[in-house]
């Protein structure tokens, strides 16, 4: 059976290129990197996790980029989950060792004292050096907050009811958190309130660009977007190449979400096509300094200074170039089906292709669209609906040129039986 997207390499000025243009960075440990934070091109930090009990876990900095990196605090036997850095004075680490623990710096990290946290620290977000936001995925609705520098916390769970995975705050008072489920507050944690059911997914990364639009990055290579607040979400899925989508970073329309992978996925038009770079260092976590400047860290930590290089994209197969006298979009095979087809369509000239998916409601499901030119003959797109629920479903498809003229658009139904 052919894979859910055919990948095509995109050629670059360096012929039989074979990695993109992320550096790998000497480190003085070698331990899983599980937070890392860059406040300019030369001042990060970064911080690890432990492989086995009674392992040590650090905090490392550098001056220069990432050139070298040193360590600046020790702690054996516990596990460091999430890093906060406000500036080039205040940061925060956490994590735990069977209880939760909290080290914070005023210095840049010259010294790390721990200032003791009532949970685990399995995620963290501070909006300024003294407010912001813990939680601890291992026990059912712990999030807490702080607003005198992690001096004090005051538990906030009304409205949660399980695990929280991830945290995300626009400011203070405004934030979303996420596992299987996705709320939102509006008053500082006093209330969450219940926006989405993601039913059988987990999240695993969450960014809101404002309060109507955002990313969540899930598991098993699935990504969701939304421009009305969670009410409803667009889903973009892809082939076994990413596992669980771990981190967002976001510049103006390029987003970057990374994983335990080799690949570090990304769009450059929010999602309208995808594409994947190949990384020298999985990108659990990501820290960009712009859509240019950026590092990725787990075993090992990689730096890029122009957006990673060569990419490869994820998309439409071209079965043959044979040039047809008229554009044409043809019935989906199988059909029905369950849950892979193939859509097929001929372009009679160089055009821009723009899909997308309908539920019989009208509900936008899942796009594609591409960002260059497609060349004349005949292409097929490999959609795979796993995601959606059984029904009639209709696909467009709208070819359009350079200047945005649509040359041509047709719709077709098609049905997914489960």
């Amino acid at each position: 059976m052919k894979k859910l997207f055919l990948l095509i390499t995109l050629l670059t000025l360096h012929t039989g290129y074979t990695h993109s243009q992320w550096t790998k960075q000497t480190l003085p440990i070698n331990k899983p990197i599980s937070g890392i934070k860059f406040i300019d091109s030369l001042r990060g930090w970064a911080c690890t996790s432990i492989t086995t009990l009674g392992d040590t876990s650090f905090i490392i900095n550098t001056t220069n980029g990432g050139a070298t990196w040193s360590i600046q605090y020790t702690a054996p036997d516990i596990a460091l989950y999430a890093l906060s850095i406000i500036d080039v004075n205040t940061g925060y680490c956490g994590g735990s060792s069977g209880p939760g623990r909290l080290f914070k710096t005023t210095n840049g990290g010259l010294n790390w004292n721990e200032i003791g946290t009532p949970t685990r620290v399995m995620d963290m977000f501070f909006v300024n050096k003294d407010s912001g936001w813990i939680s601890n995925e291992t026990f059912a609705a712990d999030v807490r907050t702080t607003t005198d520098g992690g001096a004090s916390w005051q538990l906030r769970n009304s409205g949660l009811t399980d695990n929280i995975n991830r945290l995300f705050f626009l400011n203070y008072s405004t934030g979303y958190c996420g596992s299987r489920y996705f709320k939102k507050t509006t008053n500082a944690g006093l209330n969450w309130v219940q926006i989405y059911d993601f039913v059988i997914s987990e999240i695993y990364s969450l960014f809101f660009i404002n309060e109507q639009t955002g990313w969540v990055g899930m598991e098993n290579e699935k990504i969701r977007f939304t421009s009305n607040g969670g009410i409803n979400w667009i889903l973009h899925t892809f082939p076994p190449l990413f596992g669980n989508l771990t981190d967002i970073s976001y510049f103006s329309n390029k987003v970057f979400f990374g994983n335990r992978t080799l690949r570090l996925l990304l769009t450059t038009n929010s999602g309208a096509e995808w594409v994947y770079q190949i990384d020298s260092s999985a990108s659990y976590r990501l820290s960009f300094i712009d859509s240019l400047r950026g590092w990725s860290g787990d075993f090992g930590i990689a730096k890029t200074t122009n957006g990673g290089g060569p990419i490869i994209y994820l998309g439409i197969i071209n079965v043959n170039n044979n040039v047809p006298n008229t554009y044409k979009l043809y019935q989906n095979y199988p059909n029905p089906f369950n849950s892979q087809t193939n859509i097929r369509f001929s372009l009679t000239k160089k055009s821009l292709v723009h899909f997308k998916i309908y539920d019989i409601l009208g509900r936008e499901k899942t796009m594609w669209q591409s960002e260059r030119d497609l060349s004349p003959g005949t292409h097929e797109l490999q959609f795979d609906a796993k995601d959606l629920a059984s029904g009639v479903y209709f696909y467009q498809l709208v070819i359009s040129d350079n200047n945005g003229i649509t040359r041509y658009k047709e719709t077709r139904k098609m049905i997914l039986l489960k």
